[in-house]
């Protein structure tokens, strides 16, 4: 399969009575707060908390007639793990999901409620890799792979099929995207259907300052790979360094990447909770992080803004 805005059409008619179809929202006080339209797709409020819902849903109906009856194996830090348990159970498929033992507790818990038997690892000292491809093989189980995966990254990219015909409905034309960036796969599918259906937007992806391994490689025209003691309390986007496949497109797609501050990010779930009265996690208020922090010139611009996630432990939410 190659990807492209054909292939994430078919995505989306595989999976749309399967997925919520998302709210795109503005918000007076922000757009005249920076001088801007602003327009938030909100995946926070996808059925398991997150966009993770559409790629793991494709890839398992997809792969239906080729999954054992023993089932699926997935490694993730918690969205795609919630999302490839829920899919699982969807469809009466038996799921093994491991886990960094620091995962947000809620994360851990919600793969657990989905049907999902739970196996936590070290990250400083085992490979998530390994131990998945060890029961895949063990086990006779289909790896449903986090984001390197064309099948993954098409179901993402559904999201941009929705943000389309809303901004259509209002004839608005877009002049730049900015979504949140981990192992690549989310901005990889939309840019590509977004650059499909308006040819002069500029797309770029979000990353925490110690996790910017897009911003750098794109830089770069190489994988670069994070610093091993790298920290963010961004729990969704800590890949060590960008997919293959999602590199390669997005090399092709994106103006650039941008990186904010964990202390950026904390702002900016606040002001969310404010003024769109939503629950967002870290990792998916990044992008709306650098909008609201002046990392791009956004003034008299139509701006689509990704919020990727809201599965935030609460207990941090209340500390924030």
């Amino acid at each position: 399969m190659t990807l492209n805005h054909k292939s994430i059409e078919e995505a989306y008619n595989l999976i749309n009575k399967k997925i919520i179809k998302t709210p795109l929202v503005s918000n007076d006080y922000i757009n005249n707060l920076l001088n801007s339209e602003i327009y938030f797709k909100l995946e926070n409020l996808q059925s398991t908390g997150s966009f993770k819902l559409r790629g793991a849903t494709h890839k398992i109906l997809k792969s239906l007639n080729d999954i054992s009856e023993n089932g699926v194996v997935a490694y993730s830090s918690g969205n795609h793990a919630q999302a490839v348990a829920f899919s699982a159970s969807q469809n009466n498929l038996s799921a093994k999901i491991i886990m960094p033992k620091t995962a947000p507790q809620i994360k851990i818990e919600n793969t657990k409620k989905y049907g999902a038997e739970v196996i936590l690892y070290d990250t400083y000292f085992q490979s998530r890799e390994e131990i998945g491809n060890e029961i895949q093989k063990k086990d006779n189980r289909a790896l449903i792979k986090p984001y390197d995966d064309e099948d993954i990254i098409a179901g993402q990219g559904t999201a941009a099929i929705e943000i389309v015909n809303d901004l259509k409905e209002q004839s608005i034309e877009p002049d730049l995207y900015l979504c949140c960036c981990g192992g690549g796969g989310l901005i990889a599918g939309t840019s590509t259907y977004l650059k499909h259906i308006y040819p002069n937007i500029r797309s770029y992806s979000v990353e925490p300052d110690e996790f910017d391994d897009t911003k750098r490689s794109l830089e770069a025209g190489k994988l670069i790979e994070n610093k091993k003691n790298a920290k963010s309390f961004c729990d969704a986007l800590l890949a060590p360094q960008p997919g293959n496949i999602t590199f390669q497109i997005n090399s092709n797609n994106l103006e650039g990447g941008l990186s904010v501050s964990d202390e950026e990010v904390t702002k900016t779930i606040i002001l969310l909770a404010e003024q769109l009265k939503i629950v967002v996690e870290p990792g998916g208020a990044v992008a709306a992080a650098a909008v609201l922090n002046n990392k791009i010139d956004v003034k008299n611009k139509k701006i689509i803004v990704m919020i990727s996630g809201g599965n935030i432990d609460l207990s941090l939410f209340n500390k924030l």
